[in-house]
């Protein structure tokens, strides 16, 4: 669980609005940073300023923890201040609008009033799964409880996650990785070095014998451990690697586009993914074939909200849509970064050069 670290005391603002509407945007968004952080929009332009000193991305509940490094904020998707917080440590809201926040070494969930709904107790806390069960640690060993706070599974695991889209959860027993069903029964025996959870295409990764393949939610070895490495399935093809190179595979296992890359993210939800060969970051579709190339070297990262992410080898930022077209990217203008857009337009901050240089 990625968390950022925050500095005790809750405030509440109301906003109004369907909640249902709230997720449907808070999804079309990816968080950007300049000298602070902010959201862009699918169509590359900024939805919520950049004023934050950080921005985690908008959760299932269309809650983002935004802030500085003593304190934290949950925003909506119009960037409107929900939740105040001054905690230690803080997660995002769960689809039923609990946050899992620290105090003083025990951590406890908040509501999306600000308010402590289970106290701090536990020496460690995940977010919440649509069946209302999270995975907290007492001591050294993982258990679940519900949205009331009382124990659902009891304690017994090294190591714990969320319930996924199978309605299994990933735990660990004797050095092991198996999952469990909502009862606390194991269902796919502990044997795996390392597990994934079940995405969209109900099929996880896991490693044995140093190789990478694919179980279904009966525990059936469906795609035989025979990679490199494997990730998550995306649109229906995941990234393989075998013998350094990258590639995809369909959810039969089949070869799909053939393992010649040095770099790939997975396909997003236009069915564009960016891969690298010789030096050069393309676009391809899902045959494999190249429908765009970049101009930059350096490094790219699959947006949530379908944009392609390029930091170049000078650490400047180029975003591009799912068509290889350029929509922003950064510039410094008298040593303060900015961001422009295609025609070279200053868009942040909303200054001109002029102002911003002091003339």
């Amino acid at each position: 669980m990625k968390r950022v670290v925050l500095s005790v005391v809750l405030f509440f603002v109301c906003t109004c609005g369907a909640k249902e509407n709230e997720n449907m945007f808070a999804n079309e968004m990816s968080s950007f940073c300049l000298i602070g952080c902010g959201f862009l929009n699918s169509k590359g332009d900024i939805a919520i300023d950049p004023v934050f000193d950080y921005a985690n991305p908008f959760s299932s509940a269309g809650l983002a923890l935004v802030g500085s490094e003593y304190k934290g904020i949950f925003i909506d998707f119009k960037g409107q201040w929900i939740v105040d917080t001054k905690f230690d440590d803080a997660d995002s809201f769960s689809s039923n609008y609990l946050a899992a926040v620290k105090i003083r070494n025990k951590w406890g969930y908040i509501n999306d009033d600000g308010l402590i709904v289970i106290e701090m107790q536990f020496n460690e806390a995940k977010h919440f799964s649509e069946n209302g069960l999270a995975p907290v640690r007492w001591k050294d060993e993982w258990g679940f409880i519900d949205d009331r706070g009382r124990v659902a599974i009891k304690p017994q695991f090294e190591d714990a996650y969320p319930f996924d889209a199978s309605e299994l959860a990933r735990v660990k027993i004797g050095g092991k990785w198996g999952f469990i069903n909502r009862y606390g029964e194991l269902v796919i025996k502990a044997e795996f070095d390392l597990a994934h959870g079940f995405g969209e295409e109900l099929l996880a990764a896991v490693r044995k014998n140093n190789k990478y393949g694919f179980i279904d939610v009966k525990g059936n070895m469906v795609i035989k451990p025979q990679f490199d490495y494997a990730a998550d399935f995306a649109r229906n093809l995941s990234i393989v690697q075998s013998s350094g190179k990258l590639g995809y595979i369909d959810t039969k296992g089949h070869i799909v586009i053939k393992p010649i890359f040095d770099g790939a993210v997975s396909f997003n939800l236009n069915d564009v993914a960016a891969v690298k060969l010789n030096k050069q970051w393309n676009l391809i579709d899902k045959k494999g074939n190249i429908i765009a190339k970049f101009k930059q070297e350096g490094t790219v990262e699959a947006l949530s909200n379908g944009l392609f992410l390029i930091e170049d080898n000078s650490f400047n930022q180029h975003w591009y849509d799912s068509k290889g077209k350029l929509l922003l990217y950064t510039d410094a203008v008298c040593n303060i970064t900015t961001l422009k857009n295609a025609g070279g337009n200053i868009i942040w901050p909303r200054m001109t050069k002029e102002e911003i240089c002091g003339e």
